[in-house]
């Protein structure tokens, strides 16, 4: 045993790096997917955010619905145990908190601000709630922001309004709680489907006043049809399952920095499909936040000790 031991040790120590190095790539993936919804709302008609976030999050959920019920039977989510979980309650709370204090951030701060203070908050809240915090993830993030700043710098010039900002915060503040209870979710041996639907029920329930509270006529052209669609199956059902999947492996405060893919996805949309013009210092960002994702993936495979859980208890 005595010889063989380190030998052992050594080849858990691999599986482990390896299987975190798959579920960083998971969460990027995601968050390339993330990236897309700028994209997909500039391409679709003129419609309210809010309204536009509650159709999303809505058939969103009936996606998710039917693939749990087709994966793990009709009654996978009623009656079950994955309501019984309070980070369910928690994450399905925090996305639909993110969907209107995101929009409202864009709207009152600006693009570049909203989304530089939303997203790139994101790691250092998500940081201290899950306590998981090393070198390399400081090293990593603080080059991120960077980037992130940088990329973003010509529309930072913009006014904006302390409202704005403090949507912003709260923006990131759900994003973080909300990495934070899809990891807490990660001991329990409920299907990824069945988890994030009842998540995503739960988002699609709060936001569901706003299908009666403001038009929805533009669901009803190809356009907006078309929009909604990509957003509700690619964007969120597709992009959420490759995240949460990822979460399994990836520490929180790790996913919510390689999650930094997201901006750098979107302004690269904009120049490839919508024809937009970066200044030098945007493309210097963007290598920037590219090389800080690129540190974060070999972090993440490296060294640092296997996910922590974070203990948000079920209720009883």
């Amino acid at each position: 045993m005595g010889a063989d031991a380190p030998v052992s040790r050594i080849a858990r120590a691999n599986a482990g790096g390896s299987t975190a190095w798959h579920g960083a790539l998971y969460v990027i993936c995601g968050a390339l997917l993330f990236g897309t919804i700028g994209t997909a709302r500039v391409l679709g008609p003129a419609a309210p955010a809010v309204s536009v976030s509650a159709v999303r999050l809505v058939l969103a959920a009936l996606l998710l619905i039917g693939l749990t019920s087709a994966r793990h039977g009709s009654l996978s989510l009623s009656p079950s145990r994955v309501w019984r979980l309070r980070p369910v309650w928690v994450a399905g709370l925090a996305q639909a908190s993110f969907n209107v204090t995101f929009l409202s951030a864009v709207t009152q701060a600006g693009v570049a601000l909203g989304t530089l203070v939303a997203i790139g908050c994101t790691p250092i809240l998500t940081g201290l709630l899950a306590r998981h915090v090393t070198r390399g993830w400081l090293a990593a993030t603080g080059l991120a922001v960077v980037g992130l700043v940088a990329l973003l710098s010509r529309g930072l010039g913009s006014g904006a309004s302390v409202s704005g900002v403090l949507f912003a915060f709260g923006a990131a503040a759900s994003y973080a709680t909300f990495i934070v209870a899809s990891t807490a979710l990660g001991t329990s041996d409920i299907a990824i489907e069945v988890k994030l639907a009842a998540i995503f029920a739960v988002a699609a329930v709060c936001l569901s006043p706003a299908l009666v509270l403001s038009s929805l006529a533009w669901v009803g052209t190809g356009s907006g049809a078309a929009m909604v669609v990509y957003l509700a199956l690619v964007a969120t059902v597709v992009a959420y399952s490759l995240f949460n999947r990822g979460l399994r492996t990836v520490a929180p405060a790790v996913a919510a920095t390689l999650g930094l893919a997201e901006p750098l996805v979107a302004a690269g949309l904009g120049v490839v499909v919508l024809g937009e013009r970066l200044p030098v210092v945007s493309w210097l960002g963007g290598a920037i936040l590219l090389a800080a994702l690129v540190v974060m993936i070999r972090v993440a495979g490296a060294s640092d000790p296997p996910v922590e859980r974070p203990r948000i208890p079920p209720c009883r």
